[in-house]
Formats: structure tokens, C-alpha cells, sequence
């Protein structure tokens, strides 16, 4: 069995370098990056030396990996077949030779090389002496079983949840913090690294609790047998191997009532209820749908998390040092371009089912209250997200009623996003497609250019949008401030409307001429 699963595993890595550009480009930078992990995880750890420092940071290096094995088969739930016992429970097989096999296709692949051959850094770096060499390279391997079978039993556990729209959407949240921890280490380490306050004594102490946790069992196993300690060495092992067999058995529990367990996750509940905003005719209906797609689309619910991250990234560093203003100010800019990029191709994103509504849509008027009650359903969610970041970053450089300041910009800049996003949904369509197990659509093949096209023009045009705003908010700073923020703050907001309306009747005008173009490109869709 095991050997079966295997060989089908690496025939379906074999496939991926024949399926699509798209597909296969995903393969081949994913390797890369898998060696690159590799690489500098080994050398970091080869590096380090025998210190107390060094086994506290060995020991947040190992934890960081059982994290991520932990969160990344959530993120990508769907994409490897032999995470879902569904896709076998129909097949006669026994629980544990298919657990077996199970465990050998996860660990077969690029990234479980790349974490084996990282880890194994440790032999060169902690490791001191032939024992603890030896203690090493049983520790590695155990620590590499431990993260496959801990992310088998959490994906076999969840699966049925997973497969519901709920388990997607938990799923999609998980992104967030994912993109948020990413940006924060390119901004914060690199800075903190080249002014020398990030070093491996920095780490002294993390592994205060860290030690007790398997991952830290590991690297202190490795550490008592470089000391001269075998005993408690092999007593830690012990007790890792222990934890492993635990989590095994109780995996193979959780495959075992999968298998035999009907799936519920996929069936539907029809609720009888009216379309809220239904009766303020085509304006609320569009504006209706589009706001609950905001609120139940695992899509919508990352796109809205990004932007917030976004906006915190660009002025976080700025917002710390005397120079605030401006980044404050470049934050509600940032929001409101990734409002509009995020929107700015709503024909592709609605797919085949713009066919249906485009039957509605037999004029000018109409297109126009199409457009608005989309611009009705973002804008509910824009402005309130913008103002908590605005007034949250303010607070943080200790100038909360600059907040208002910023708010202003960001009115004018959600203004400017939506309306070119109403005019790159009709003047610049492409089709979508979502890839099995991905919670978020992406360009259809050949059109990355258009979407990199959008988000450069989008990015570009509000920050032009908005520049006579931010020469406002800059040249009346040192005046009455009673006076002139409740008049930038509606300036700004009325500045925005005008906008919005601009870019409504612009593709409202656009989108009659080519309404047949537009229903065949979101026919073209895969969502």
C-alpha cells in the first residue's frame, strides 16, 4: 500500500510538469522555493554554534516548522488528493496499511525534503561529539515525523469541516495572518538585522516553555547529548517518540471513523427570506447581492483582511518616528488603491452568472445603478474599515486626532478606487478561474498581464486622486483645527463621491457598447 500511494504521489508531481502554464510555472517556483528553504535553514542552523543562545533559537526554528506544517495544509486544503480520506472511503482498503501509506505519499514531495534536509543543519551547528551526531539525526527524523503526522490529523479531523463553506472560510482567515506575519517580517527583521539589535542572543530565553513542547524536546535532546547528558537525551526522545505514537494513533482513529462517517459537510440549508434592499429596485438588488457575496465569499473576507494589513504596513515603520504624518497619510491612500484593485474587475469575478444580469441591464440608467449599488455594498465596508485603521494608526503615534486627517484621504482615495475599478470591470475585463482547494480566484491564463496592468494603474491613479486632498490636509496642518478638519473630512468625502459618480456614468457609458463583449469573458470564467 504504502509503495502503491507513493508511486502514485510522485506521478502526479511527474504530471504537474505537463498540465498547464500556469500549473506548472506553480510547480517549479514552488520547488525552488522549497530548495531555497532548504539551503538557508541548513546554514543558518550550521552557524550557530553550542550556546545556550543557539538551542533557544534552534528551538523557535524547529517550532516555526511544525507551525507551518500545521497551518499550511489548512491554507491549502484540497490541492494534494491524499489529504482528503473522502476521495478513499469507498475503496476496500484497511485503516492501518492505508495510514501507512498515508504518511509515506505526505512525506514524499519538495517541501518535506526541504524541511528534512534544513533541520538537519542541527548535526553541524548544536550537535557536539559522534553521539550527538547520532542523538541528532533521531531527532531531526522524529521532528520531521511529528510535523506530517500532526498536519495528517488535523486535516483528516477537520476534512468534513474544511469541505463546508464555514471550514472555507476559516480557512481563508488563516491567510491573514499568514500575509500579515510575511509582511511584517520583510519590513521589521531586515531593519532590526542591519542595525544589529536582531542577533541569536535575541532569542535568549524563548524557550522558557518552548522546551516542553515536541519541537523543543528535539533540540534539547540534542543539546544534553552534546553536554555530556545521554540520559536525559534519550529520556527526551523517549518522550517524543511517545507524543508521535500518540498523535499517530489517534490520527488513525480519526481515519478510520472518516472513512465509514457520511458527509453532511456539502449539503446545503435553504432559508426562505427576502432580498434586503430588494425594493429600491435594480440600485438595491445589485447592492443587496454584492453584500452578502462581502460577507460570505471566502475570497472577499482575505481581500478585506489585505487591505487592512496593507494599509498598517505602509505607515507602521513611519507612524514610530518623527516623520508620521506622511505615512499616516500614505496609509489611507493605500487603502483606498486596494479597494479599487481588489473590485476592479467585478464582471470577471461574477462569472457565467453575469449572463443572467446582464439580461437586466438594457440601458445607460441601468448600468448605472448596477455600478453604484456595487460601489453601495464595497463602500459599506471601505469606510468603516478605513477609519478604524486611520484612527488605530494615529493613535499608535500618539496624535489621535490626526485620525480625521487621515480619513479624509482615505474618503478621497476609496472615491477614486471604486471609480476606476468601475471603468477596469468594462474597459479592461478579463476571465477568472479558482483553482481546486485555493480560496482565491486568479487571473485566467494569459491575463496576468491585465491584472498586474490594474493593480499598477490603480495604485497610480488614486495616488494622483488624491494628491490635491493631501495638499489640503499639508498646507492647512498648522491652522484652527475646530475648524478645518470637519471641513476636510466632507471636503474629502464629497471629493470622493464626485469621483465614484465620475467612473459610474464613464462605464455605465462604455459598458453599453460592449455589453455582448463583456457577458462572453465572464462566460469564460472557471469559478
Amino acid at each position: 500500500m504504502a509503495r502503491l500511494l507513493v508511486q502514485l504521489k510522485l506521478r502526479l508531481l511527474r504530471n504537474a510538469l505537463r498540465a498547464s502554464t500556469g500549473a506548472k510555472v506553480a510547480f517549479i517556483l514552488s520547488t525552488i522555493l522549497a530548495a531555497l528553504v532548504a539551503g538557508g535553514v541548513f546554514y543558518l542552523l550550521s552557524i550557530l554554534g553550542g550556546g545556550i543562545a543557539a538551542a533557544d533559537l534552534t528551538t523557535a526554528i524547529f517550532c516555526a516548522f511544525g507551525l507551518a506544517w500545521l497551518i499550511g495544509p489548512l491554507v491549502a486544503f484540497g490541492l494534494d488528493s491524499t489529504l482528503d480520506p473522502a476521495t478513499l472511503a469507498l475503496y476496500p482498503l484497511r485503516t492501518r496499511p492505508l495510514a501507512v501509506g498515508l504518511l509515506a505519499a505526505s512525506a514524499t514531495g519538495a517541501w518535506p525534503a526541504a524541511t528534512l534536509i534544513g533541520l538537519l543543519g542541527v548535526t553541524v551547528g548544536l550537535a557536539r561529539g559522534a553521539l550527538g551526531v547520532l542523538i541528532a539525526l533521531v531527532a531531526v527524523l522524529l521532528q520531521v515525523l511529528f510535523c506530517i503526522t500532526l498536519a495528517r490529523f488535523v486535516t483528516t479531523g477537520l476534512a468534513g469541516m474544511l469541505r463546508s463553506r464555514r471550514g472555507k472560510d476559516f480557512a481563508a482567515l488563516l491567510v491573514i495572518p499568514i500575509f500579515a506575519v510575511y509582511e511584517g517580517f520583510i519590513q521589521i527583521v531586515p531593519k532590526l538585522t542591519g542595525e544589529g539589535a536582531l542577533t541569536a542572543a535575541s532569542f535568549g530565553g524563548v524557550d522558557h516553555w518552548l522546551r516542553w513542547t515536541p519541537p523543543g524536546l528535539a533540540v534539547h535532546a540534542i543539546r544534553d547529548a552534546s553536554t555530556g547528558h545521554p540520559g536525559t537525551a534519550l529520556l527526551r526522545l523517549a518522550v517524543l517518540a511517545g507524543v508521535v505514537v500518540v498523535l499517530g494513533a489517534a490520527w488513525i482513529m480519526s481515519l478510520s471513523r472518516a472513512l465509514v462517517t457520511t458527509d453532511t459537510s456539502t449539503q446545503s440549508t435553504v432559508r426562505g427570506s427576502a432580498l434586503p434592499f430588494a425594493r429600491y429596485g435594480l440600485r438595491g438588488t445589485v447592492a443587496a447581492r454584492f453584500w452578502l457575496y462581502q460577507r460570505r465569499e471566502p475570497f472577499a473576507l482575505i481581500y478585506w483582511g489585505i487591505t487592512a494589513v496593507i494599509m498598517v504596513v505602509v505607515a507602521i515603520r513611519a507612524v514610530l518616528t518623527p516623520d508620521w504624518f506622511g505615512g499616516l497619510l500614505a496609509s489611507g491612500a493605500a487603502g483606498g488603491a486596494f479597494v479599487g484593485y481588489f473590485h476592479a474587475n467585478a464582471i470577471g469575478m461574477s462569472g457565467p452568472g453575469f449572463g443572467l444580469e446582464a439580461t437586466a441591464l438594457t440601458g445607460r440608467r441601468a448600468l448605472r445603478a448596477y455600478f453604484s449599488g456595487q460601489n453601495l455594498a464595497v463602500g459599506a465596508i471601505a469606510v468603516p474599515l478605513l477609519a478604524v485603521v486611520s484612527f488605530a494608526l494615529a493613535a499608535v503615534a500618539k496624535h489621535p486626532i490626526d485620525g480625521f486627517l487621515a480619513m479624509a484621504v482615505g474618503l478621497a482615495g476609496i472615491g477614486a478606487g471604486l471609480g476606476l475599478a468601475n471603468l477596469f470591470t468594462v474597459g479592461w475585463a478579463y476571465p477568472m478561474e479558482k483553482r481546486g482547494g485555493s480560496p482565491t480566484p486568479r487571473p485566467a491564463n494569459g491575463h496576468n498581464g491585465q491584472a498586474f496592468g490594474a493593480w499598477f494603474l490603480s495604485v497610480l491613479g488614486v495616488g494622483v486622486a488624491v494628491t490635491p486632498v493631501i495638499l489640503a490636509v499639508v498646507l492647512t496642518r498648522t491652522d484652527s483645527p475646530t475648524i478645518w478638519i470637519p471641513v476636510l473630512v466632507l471636503g474629502g468625502g464629497a471629493y470622493g463621491l464626485a469621483l465614484t459618480w465620475a467612473g459610474v456614468r464613464g462605464a455605465a457609458n462604455i459598458a453599453e457598447q460592449k455589453l455582448p463583449e463583456l457577458t462572453q469573458i465572464a462566460i469564460q470564467s472557471a469559478l
